[in-house]
């Protein structure tokens, strides 16, 4: 696909790790950032490939800011999980590529397909 917009959003939130043995099986936080790469072969009458603002929205409707993630989500809440996750559900809506999910500036994952 030529053309590929990159939006970035953070948000907060704790977690424990389920079957791990450390630190991170205790209840912690994350200052989360999450990267969203949406593809497309064409530009809209606009000459843009969607709008930053309508995809910033939509991320801040579905992104778990200020949650405890276990109570959420019945999987263990990974990096590796939270891209998976996030990567099928914006999929849903837009023809998404990649979804990164940093626990911090040093550590995380991506989903692609």
């Amino acid at each position: 696909m030529p053309y590929t917009i990159i939006i970035k959003k953070k948000f907060s939130a704790a977690h424990y790790l389920r079957e791990y043995k450390g630190k991170c099986e205790e209840l912690h936080g994350h200052n989360y950032l999450i990267v969203v790469y949406i593809a497309g072969k064409k530009l809209r009458k606009s000459e843009l490939l969607y709008d930053f603002r309508e995809i910033k929205d939509y991320l801040n409707k579905i992104l778990p800011d200020h949650q405890y993630l276990n109570d959420i989500y019945k999987f263990n809440p990974t990096t590796e999980n939270l891209a998976k996750y996030f990567f099928d559900v914006i999929r849903k809506r837009y023809p998404v590529t990649k979804v990164e999910v940093w626990e911090d500036e040093n550590q995380g994952s991506s989903f692609c397909q």
